[in-house]
């Protein structure tokens, strides 16, 4: 396994571990929820997204070229989504975002809001604080890696 497989698989792992408990523990103000069982309003995509990313982890450990460029893929499409719903609106200055702002108010909030600014809430950027590093590291290693027999790539 190279390096940056390495990193990567320690990367999804850890991906899936804090999607995980966020998802499915009660976290009292840190997700909202505060006792089992927990509400999932993304019960089924939760399922999969878990089952992916333990894929993505394995993929990477193995070698798997096929797993490897779907967790790049998938990761890359995740980071947009997340740019596009949580950190693009958190730069603009923008009085329309205060709606969604105000539905995750009352969760631990990690950044500041600033005029109208609002943060994502604190489960949401400690998800991206690891989702982003990651998918770098694992488009850098579907991207530098090996092309290896059949076998090797599925």
């Amino acid at each position: 396994m190279t390096r940056l497989n390495k990193a990567a698989a320690i990367g999804t792992g850890a991906l899936f571990a804090y999607y995980e408990i966020y998802r499915w523990i009660p976290l009292g103000k840190w997700n909202w929820q505060f006792g089992f069982p927990v509400s999932n309003d993304q019960f089924y995509p939760d399922i999969v997204i878990g089952l992916l990313l333990l894929w993505f982890t394995w993929s990477l450990v193995k070698g798997r070229r096929t797993g490897i460029w779907a967790a790049a893929a998938l990761l890359t499409l995740w980071v947009v989504v997340h740019c596009f719903d949580w950190w693009i609106p958190y730069a603009k200055n923008n009085p329309h975002n205060a709606a969604r702002y105000s539905f995750y108010q009352p969760r631990s909030q990690l950044l500041p809001a600033i005029g109208n600014h609002y943060p994502p809430d604190g489960g949401h950027a400690v998800l991206d604080f690891i989702l982003f590093p990651t998918c770098v590291v694992v488009v850098l290693a579907a991207a530098c890696g090996k092309r290896g027999s059949e076998s090797e790539r599925l």
